[in-house]
């Protein structure tokens, strides 16, 4: 029988937090220190992800509007769940990379669907304050991934990338039980067949971000934050471990200090969304557009700081900060384009508004690779830094 749908998606938030988590504090460490990638190496695989959600991210959002939300979710889970499983079993980049396309489709089953089913069965009211509580969940959730991914870690660094990928497998089977659909109207034409339907579809979204000036702002936007994300994600940690003389305080390897750090950065982050859920009213689009210009600004200072701190504990002090601001970002941009789009292209548009982040990272990050293999990792992070300058004007832009 199907939870309720506010529970159920604040479920999948919070094992979203605990399974993301427990991959995510050891990708890097796995990819730099077994894997052995070098600066354009690591970026590569990060284009290689965002090549497979550029890819796949309208076709997988058409689907989602055209057929079923719910499947779309499940199938995200279980296709994300493979691609880990990939990785972490063979450290070599080749196939490091093509797991990366294979959980840059999977993420696209998910992106805009989830959020697209949520508002279907809860009206966009309620969802937008859901996608708030959904993100401290996740933070929640990160908590216990960041245990296990520590005592695993440290036995052997595959084990949480691999553990992660079979319970990613595990949810997904019982999402397909768990989630009902009863707000969702298939956007289906009577006659019209499948190639035909979706190519429709796919126009009304565009029609739609058309006739918004701040959809297309927006999307704008998500070129230029992709282009930023791609480099600091990338490259932070092998900035961390390559740069300094990285603590390792009582003999502890890596995995747990950077545990610890982003332990401490998840409760940074709880705080600062209910920081942000008792100042920013998502029902009023001035109150998002202010809150996300200052967020972006602080983003880009804290970046900088980041890159060029000559010590280490300032360095980890950003590094830890960073998280928290940029989370704030994702559930106010949801609410934000809700607000201009109609149910039966919702997930088209926000698979549009996914896919210029996507493109962003695939355009800038080879760039920032090389940048961090002639000149450096500082000289890569400070440039991916200053890429973020135009959202801090645009957001102000688009407050409508």
């Amino acid at each position: 029988m199907p939870f309720a749908p506010g529970r159920i998606f604040l479920a999948s938030r919070f094992v979203w937090g605990v399974l993301f988590t427990m991959m995510g504090t050891v990708y890097m460490i796995y990819q730099v220190d077994v894997a052995g990638l070098d600066p354009l190496q690591l970026v590569l695989v990060g284009t290689a992800l965002e090549f497979g959600a550029f890819a796949f991210e309208v076709p997988t959002g058409i689907v989602a509007d055209r057929y079923s939300r719910k499947l779309s979710v499940v199938a995200g889970f279980l296709i994300t769940g493979i691609s880990f499983i990939i990785a972490a079993s063979f450290p070599v980049f080749e196939i490091i990379a093509a797991a990366a396309v294979i959980w840059g489709l999977g993420w696209t089953f998910i992106s805009g669907a989830h959020e697209a089913w949520l508002a279907d069965e809860v009206g966009d009211s309620e969802a937008g304050r859901l996608y708030l509580r959904g993100q401290k969940l996740v933070s929640y959730g990160s908590f216990l991934g960041i245990l296990v991914a520590v005592v695993l870690g440290s036995v052997q660094i595959q084990y949480p990338f691999l553990l992660s990928g079979v319970l990613f497998l595990v949810w997904g089977a019982f999402a397909a039980f768990a989630m009902g659909e009863t707000g969702f109207i298939p956007n289906i034409q009577e006659g019209q067949g499948h190639l035909g339907g979706m190519k429709r579809i796919l126009l009304e979204g565009l029609g739609t971000m058309r006739g918004s000036p701040t959809l297309i702002l927006l999307v704008i936007v998500g070129v230029v934050v992709g282009t930023f994300s791609e480099g600091y994600d990338r490259l932070s940690v092998a900035h961390l471990l390559r740069n300094f003389a990285f603590p390792a305080p009582w003999g502890f390897e890596p995995v747990v200090v950077l545990g610890a750090m982003a332990a401490i950065s998840n409760l940074v982050a709880i705080v600062a969304v209910r920081v942000m859920e008792a100042r920013v009213d998502t029902d009023v689009a001035r109150q998002i557009g202010n809150a996300l210009s200052v967020v972006s600004l602080l983003i880009l200072l804290s970046t900088l700081g980041f890159a060029l701190s000559g010590h280490v504990f300032i360095a980890i002090a950003l590094y830890i900060l960073l998280h928290p601001l940029r989370v704030l970002t994702e559930p106010l941009t949801t609410a934000w384009i809700n607000r201009h789009v109609q149910s039966s292209s919702r997930a088209t548009v926000l698979s549009l508004h996914s896919q210029s982040d996507a493109f962003g990272q695939m355009a800038g990050g080879p760039a920032v690779g090389l940048i961090g293999r002639e000149y450096g990792i500082r000289v890569a992070i400070s440039v991916t830094a200053l890429l973020l300058a135009p959202a801090v004007w645009l957001y102000r832009r688009a407050r409508t």
